[in-house]
């Protein structure tokens, strides 16, 4: 039974990845223009297929949590990384929300990235660059098996924190195109 969970844990983080990537491909090749309307329905089509992929992803993680937890009680909560994917699919999820809330409706309002206002294009560039960060982190954490109980929350966190901050700022440097 936890083979197949994992398999269902692995097949959604890799459809949410691989939509996740070709909407990121079109958003930079858009160059800050406005979408048309087939690249707009591609977006809240593929939005819909990420949120799925999302919901996939928590039932499985908390079904695989509990299984860890109840094959070793005693150890299974104390891996820091753990904690670590906990946290950073936690933020990838809230950041879910202000892409869903937030980005989308500015990035298909006819106007692009750069006809928004100079707040605006940095909330729909952080957020974009928050989720593909958040995503492709959250798979490493899932596979890096050697960081089991090695490695500090503290460490990993940081890690993510300057990927996070190096995916900002070129974001940022991507709209001066």
């Amino acid at each position: 039974m936890k083979t197949l969970i994992v398999y269902a844990h692995l097949l959604a983080a890799c459809v949410a990845v691989g939509i996740l990537l070709i909407q990121d491909v079109a958003l930079i090749r858009s160059k800050g223009n406005p979408l048309d309307t087939h690249s707009i329905k591609e977006l809240i089509k593929s939005a819909k297929i990420v949120s799925i992929a999302l919901v996939a992803l928590w039932v499985s993680g908390a079904l695989l949590t509990v299984i860890g937890y109840i094959e070793n009680p005693q150890q299974y909560l104390l891996n820091q990384k753990l904690w670590a994917k906990f946290t950073v699919v936690l933020i990838l999820t809230i950041n879910g929300f202000l892409l869903h809330f937030y980005s989308f409706p500015k990035i298909a309002t006819g106007h692009g990235i750069s006809g928004l206002n100079a707040i605006e294009q940095i909330m729909v560039m952080m957020s974009g660059a928050i989720s593909s960060v958040s995503w492709l982190f959250a798979c490493f954490l899932g596979v890096a098996r050697s960081w089991n109980y090695t490695v500090e929350y503290s460490y990993i966190m940081s890690i993510y924190a300057a990927i996070l901050v190096a995916a900002i700022i070129v974001s940022s440097e991507l709209l001066r195109f």
